[in-house]
């Protein structure tokens, strides 16, 4: 197994090139159905990449229907590689950003509001657990950022709908990706990143407070608000 190590550019492009050679490999056959790849360690060498960028890209796999993984044996080529999920394929870097976000506001307010209604005390602390990662003093922007898709992925548990939670994992690497640019916008000012917390505070409040209608507004703000930095790329 011999790779031409990737160029070193932002990691989401990294991530992206690896994905694409991945999933041609599977698609080609080079890969048949049922077969395990390299460990994660063995692709990040052989790519010249951290195995966080790998584990991203297989992530995105699992979510295309091309993977599984089996706990304690590695990951493995789906048997039936044609039987796939739907997909999400937006046309245009800047216009996917922007369509995640529209698809993001659609699942996430309604969730908001069902979570505030049927939360538990186990809910509400694993958001609790995610917000102390997420505070501006908190610590490294990998840390916070990956406490910040597991918030979003809370509230979805907290739905109890089981439809609900098994398409925001779906979305879980458009969520890295949008919430990854968001995040980075925002930690350029002090003042912007605060906001941003507070905002993701005020959906928690709602929800322990079991206020469905303000987890709604409080969803939306975060998420309009993300997207209006995006826009204006400040």
């Amino acid at each position: 197994m011999n790779y031409t190590p990737v160029r070193r550019s932002k990691t989401n492009n990294l991530t992206d090139k690896i994905t694409a050679t991945l999933r041609e490999e599977i698609i080609s056959g080079k890969y048949q159905p049922g077969r395990q790849l390299p460990s994660g360690k063995d692709l990040s060498e052989s790519f010249g990449v951290s195995i966080t960028v790998v584990r991203e890209a297989l992530s995105r796999l699992k979510s295309d229907g091309l993977v599984t993984s089996h706990q304690g044996k590695g990951v493995f080529v789906e048997d039936d590689t044609k039987a796939r999920p739907f997909r999400l394929n937006p046309a245009g870097r800047q216009n996917s950003i922007v369509h995640i976000f529209e698809l993001r506001i659609a699942v996430e307010v309604q969730a908001a509001m069902l979570a505030a209604e049927r939360r538990t005390l186990s809910d509400l602390r694993d958001m609790e657990r995610c917000l102390k990662e997420m505070q501006p003093s908190s610590g490294s922007f990998d840390k916070a950022l990956a406490a910040d898709i597991r918030f979003h992925l809370a509230i979805a548990r907290a739905t109890k709908n089981p439809l609900i939670v098994s398409f925001m994992e779906f979305l879980q690497p458009h969520l890295y990706e949008s919430i990854w640019q968001a995040r980075r916008l925002s930690s350029k000012k002090a003042e912007t990143e605060a906001i941003s917390f507070d905002d993701h505070l005020a959906i928690y409040e709602a929800i322990n407070a079991s206020d469905s209608e303000q987890a709604q507004i409080s969803a939306l703000r975060v998420l309009q608000g993300s997207l209006s930095r995006l826009s204006r790329k400040d």
